[in-house]
């Protein structure tokens, strides 16, 4: 079966309810007030099968100006509009309104029903047809079939019916292969079953049980029960008007404007980018900065939009903009918006969102040459855009398809041809995970140019500690690519990483006579002083050398693990603390334990050295402390 959505639009008591209840025997207003009233304030709904397998989901929309918000919570999702203007009024300014948000919204198919023909005679009719048509002009319905009607005796339905059936034929059906995605518009409770949602199912598909989540709330549970046209189903495809009945959720914890979809994929947004037109017939241009009424699926939201590359946008323009928004929005790249002013308010314009999770722009005429490629770029085109927007954050195939409408797997074709070109690197994480090349090889300059201005700075040093490097390049570098790029400059030749120093491949410790000597009077002091060494601010002294400069040998020392630092200012000489390390491991193999005392009586040492001694054998896992007592950690072993 074929489903498609067909909405009505048109001016208050124009008769579309009625052609709705005309076309399928249902009444589409469910509100008390609806009917006391007689007019539609809030979207209503019936369905109609046409042909042997085509289903049509009709939404009502209410025609009144002070309801245009709830008309716009309706006709984001359908597939045909059905334009209603009476016979005995015409083009009326609601009609104008519907039609233009209709053309924004980039309806493709329509027809127009003038209804209420049984109140005019054949010369008016004749007259107000000639003017609809001049109306149409320039619009998606200039082409479109124009049907007069009368839902009180029925003329015209039948055409009306056959004109409806040859459009959805023609229509493309959404496709249930893409993410699932359900702007909710109405929600209650129904007793024994608890919370249900409605809305247009504009892609993917779902069926009971499956796992889902409210959005922008975070909200996750099951569905319980799925509904189609008021009949239980286990699938709810794309382009079905569709109540789900909810696990565990109260009424006030949803709202209009929310939107189901698939768990952990979506995530709302307080900005993006977009192009956008401002209608022809707007009654002033659009300022920068200027504060509007975001309208995108069920919600509506207050914003405000910011201008790249002019002051003011002209009636009859479009250009690229950022829309700032004062609530979180959950959308996809593709999407349609229209926009109404803040006061007075009217529809002014609409467009397509371009990027979902922008950043904030600097006015700058290059940003629209940026966004262009988003518009009319080719898949591989826009999957590179993301990837090269992503920066040093590895990017992949379900993050980007959770911000632009194109099905999971398509993005992940595009990124194994960028792999295979060398446009994007492979990320040390599972799946496919990547990053652009550019952004790497920028990066890997940037690392080299610090550890050359760290060996300018400090000669004397081997290299520069492993994390002290990272912190020096840019915040949103992870470990994993930072270690990435660590193996691939070493793979290079370009650095040298010895245990936790990297260092240009070709550095080099150059000492001057003065400063070699002082290394060779260190090494010689903390030989022949074994046991109990000097501590290292005594020992400095004697070096000839400013206190600076000794420290930097002391280091060099340290580095060429001559030198062994135990804690604080005390330091041991390698072949020492291997002596001391050999001895204690003797005695524990014959003793099975050791205290402080026994080091002490072992090496004539005091607490002073002992302590420290202990404290590196445990740490180098050598020993393991239990209570006041040493035992060898894995005498095998050692």
């Amino acid at each position: 079966m074929k489903h498609i959505i067909v909405g009505t639009a048109g001016h208050i008591d124009h008769g579309k309810t009625a052609l709705v209840k005309a076309l399928t025997g249902m009444d589409a207003d469910r509100l008390k007030e609806e009917k006391q009233r007689g007019i539609t304030i809030d979207i209503g709904f019936a369905f109609l099968k046409v042909g042997h397998d085509i289903e049509l989901g009709i939404i009502d929309v209410p025609g009144h100006e002070k309801f245009v918000k709830n008309m716009l919570a309706g006709v984001g999702g359908i597939d045909v509009a059905i334009l209603v203007i009476a016979a005995d009024e015409g083009i009326m300014p609601q009609t104008e309104e519907h039609l233009a948000i209709c053309d924004l919204l980039q309806i493709q198919q329509g027809l127009v029903a003038v209804t209420k023909i049984d109140l005019v005679d054949e010369e008016w009719l004749d007259m107000v047809l000639e003017d609809i048509r001049g109306g149409l002009k320039g619009t998606f319905l200039q082409d479109a079939p124009i049907v007069p009607v009368s839902s009180k005796t029925g003329a015209g339905v039948d055409q009306l019916l056959h004109e409806l059936e040859t459009l959805a034929v023609q229509v493309q059906e959404r496709s249930s292969e893409g993410l699932f995605r359900l702007p909710i518009d109405r929600v209650f409770t129904i007793k024994g079953f608890g919370t249900v949602v409605t809305g247009t199912l504009i892609s993917g598909a779902v069926q009971t049980e499956d796992a889902v989540e409210i959005l922008p709330e975070h909200i996750k549970t099951r569905v319980r029960n799925v509904q189609v046209h008021d009949h239980p189903v286990e699938t709810a495809y794309a382009g079905q008007r569709t109540a789900l009945n909810l696990h565990g959720l109260e009424k006030r914890e949803i709202g209009r404007g929310m939107v189901l979809s698939v768990p952990d994929v979506l995530t709302p947004t307080f900005m993006l980018d977009a192009y956008f037109t401002l209608t022809p017939k707007a009654p002033k241009s659009l300022k920068h900065r200027q504060r509007i009424r975001f309208h995108h699926g069920t919600s509506e939201i207050l914003a405000r939009v910011m201008l790249f590359d002019r002051e003011e946008l002209q009636p009859g323009e479009s250009t690229y903009i950022q829309i700032r928004l004062e609530s979180p929005l959950v959308a996809m790249a593709r999407d349609r918006f229209i926009i109404r002013s803040y006061s007075p308010i009217m529809t002014i314009g609409g467009g397509e969102i371009l990027h979902i999770h922008p950043k904030k722009h600097k006015r700058s005429a290059g940003v629209p040459e940026r966004l262009h490629t988003l518009k009319h770029g080719t898949v591989e085109e826009i999957v590179n855009f993301y990837v090269q927007d992503a920066r040093l954050q590895p990017i992949s195939p379900k993050m980007i398809a959770g911000m632009i409408a194109l099905h999971e797997q398509e993005v992940a074709r595009s990124l194994r041809d960028l792999l295979r070109q060398g446009t994007v690197i492979q990320t040390p994480v599972q799946g496919i995970a990547v990053v652009h090349t550019m952004h790497v090889q920028q990066l890997k300059t940037e690392l080299l140019e610090v550890l050359t201005e760290f060996h300018r700075q400090f000669p004397l040093k081997a290299g520069m500690v492993k994390e002290e490097l990272r912190k020096k390049l840019p915040q949103d570098l992870s470990s994993p690519l930072f270690q990435q790029i660590l193996d691939d400059l070493v793979t290079n030749g370009r650095i040298a990483v010895e245990q936790k120093l990297v260092r240009i491949s070709d550095h080099q410790i150059h000492l001057t006579p003065a400063q070699e000597e002082a290394r060779q009077q260190l090494e010689r002091l903390y030989l022949s002083t074994g046991f109990q060494p000097p501590n290292a601010s005594d020992a400095l002294k004697h070096t000839g050398l400013s206190e600076k400069e000794s420290q930097e040998i002391l280091r060099v020392l340290v580095d060429e693990a001559r030198l062994v630092r135990l804690e604080g200012d005390l330091y041991y000489h390698q072949e020492v603390i291997q002596e001391i390390t050999a001895k204690i491991v003797a005695y524990l193999k014959q003793h099975q334990e050791m205290t402080i005392g026994h080091v002490k009586d072992l090496f004539q040492i005091s607490r002073k050295y002992s302590v420290p001694i202990l404290s590196y054998l445990d740490a180098e896992g050598v020993t393991i402390r239990k209570g006041d007592v040493r035992i060898l950690r894995a005498p095998e072993s050692t």
